[in-house]
């Protein structure tokens, strides 16, 4: 079955995309579930255990989801991934892979190294193979590390921040002093804090990202 091609969700989903941060299963106006009629329909559809975020039920209606997190609503999957205008929800069907981005490292004991994610979840692993700014595809149902997508150039990356947030592009170049890193994307060239890159694949994305 081929992915649709554009951002959606159903119907009784709303997803207003000026904040940047997350967005709420069901409360307030920067939610998913606000297009159900009443909030005592809003906590029916989260009780019902039909929306599973991560792998993981949540039942909890101002539970936040943030980026590159998936979202099943009952065999229905979603990701959420940067646009220009902010966070917003595209379907896909790769709905066991979560990516997360390696925001620092820390040492821990018997060995064992810390990874932690831009989204605050950190893991723990044997081998220190990883690097600040390397983004890690995790397989949810089981919470293991599946495959590594290196900070390097020639990396797939998309923005996440900034004017130029959603777009999509090859790393050509990365300045660690400046802390900043060249993408290019179709004609465009566009100079990119570093911290608002996000790279999801070799050559391609390693996930549908829209």
């Amino acid at each position: 079955m081929a992915v649709t091609k554009r951002y959606h969700a159903p119907k009784f989903w709303t997803v207003k995309t000026k904040e940047k941060e997350c967005i709420r299963l069901g409360r307030g106006r920067r939610d998913i579930l606000g297009h159900a009629r009443t909030m005592n329909e809003a906590k029916k559809i989260l009780l019902a255990g039909v929306i599973r975020v991560n792998d993981t039920v949540r039942k909890e209606h101002g539970f936040p989801v943030g980026l590159m997190d998936t979202v099943d609503v009952g065999g229905d999957f979603y990701r959420v991934v940067p646009s220009k205008k902010g966070l917003a929800l595209y379907k896909t069907e790769q709905s066991h892979i979560r990516l997360a981005k390696i925001t620092n490292k820390t040492s821990v004991k018997k060995g064992k190294l810390q990874l932690n994610f831009h989204d605050g979840t950190n893991m723990l692993v044997d081998k220190d193979n990883y690097k600040t700014s390397d983004v890690v595809s995790i397989d949810t149902a089981h919470n293991t590390i599946k495959d590594t997508v290196k900070f390097e150039k020639g990396s797939f990356a998309v923005v996440t921040g900034g004017n130029n947030t959603g777009f999509k592009g090859t790393i050509e170049s990365i300045d660690r002093k400046l802390k900043t890193v060249i993408i290019a994307g179709g004609e465009k060239k566009l100079p990119v804090p570093i911290r608002y890159v996000f790279v999801v694949g070799r050559d391609a994305p390693i996930v549908n990202i829209g």
